[in-house]
């Protein structure tokens, strides 16, 4: 079996004006998420693509502040599970993509997370669960 798409991420500037704008074109379900520890940004809005009330279908996002700082703008991504980042992102590097974020573990159990470049520069994340 493949690796399956985990969720998808929006980034921007201003998240506020996203999330407002794909909840009322899409009438997605968009709530604060706080992950309460210092290194995440506080204003991330979590996504479920499905009106109330809310199922399983559709693959669940987020939008995610970007700062001045961050070399990358105006984005969308998608996480891809695996079984090891460190060894994924080894093969990536091999094949002329590029690390972007290491590895980073999420809250919660949540499991870990790392984002690369593939050769044409696309951003995209790897989660392990």
């Amino acid at each position: 079996m493949g690796n399956p798409v985990m969720f998808f991420e929006i980034a921007s500037k201003n998240g506020e004006l996203l999330r407002d704008f794909y909840r009322d074109l899409f009438d997605w379900t968009i709530l604060p998420f706080d992950w309460n520890i210092p290194h995440f940004p506080n204003d991330i809005f979590a996504i479920d693509p499905t009106p109330p009330p809310l199922d399983d279908k559709g693959i669940k996002g987020h939008i995610y502040p970007l700062s001045d700082d961050m070399d990358f703008s105006h984005r969308v991504s998608i996480f891809i599970q695996v079984e090891d980042l460190q060894e994924t992102l080894e093969k990536i590097e091999s094949k002329g993509g590029k690390t972007l974020v290491p590895p980073q573990v999420l809250p919660d159990s949540l499991g870990s997370i790392a984002m690369f470049l593939d050769p044409s520069g696309n951003v995209v994340g790897l989660h392990q669960i």
